[in-house]
């Protein structure tokens, strides 16, 4: 991979344009583009969630986990979980890149990652701090892995 910089005197003092060449758009180019999408929020620290009665605002280095069955989301956090209503590409999209989506149904936050073991149907089995577990399916392992710098 290279990297340039361009001197552009044609820019406004604070807009800066990213440009990603590649031969193919494939996995890795389309997580460079997350990953550039996402620079600005790594210092979103709260995460603003609706339920029925009030909105809560969770620190997001708070949250182990986010589960969705339906369009029910559940966020798992060391002292409570709080249900809501949404999809979970959505959240992601607004998470750091701590937040790892690891199946169809569940994002995790790798620094409460204790430990990584096979589960029943070839897929593994994630153990996070205070005794949540989330199921990882084949398809995101890679990705999880990658993360990991495995």
């Amino acid at each position: 991979m290279k990297v340039n910089f361009l001197e552009d005197r044609s820019l406004k003092e604070k807009e800066v344009i990213v440009e990603v060449k590649a031969c193919l758009e494939d996995e890795e180019v389309d997580s460079l583009i997350s990953f550039i999408k996402k620079f600005k929020q790594k210092n979103k620290r709260l995460l603003p969630v609706k339920s029925e009665d009030r909105i809560f605002t969770i620190k997001t280095k708070n949250i182990i986990k986010i589960e969705v069955q339906g369009t029910e989301l559940t966020y798992y956090l060391p002292e409570e979980t709080i249900k809501t209503k949404g999809r979970l590409y959505q959240v992601l999209d607004k998470l750091n890149m701590d937040f790892v989506q690891v199946s169809r149904h569940a994002i995790v936050n790798i620094n409460y990652l204790e430990s990584l073991e096979a589960g029943f149907v070839g897929n593994m089995i994630a153990k996070l701090d205070y005794g949540y577990k989330a199921e990882i399916s084949r398809r995101y392992m890679k990705d999880l892995e990658k993360r990991l710098g495995l």
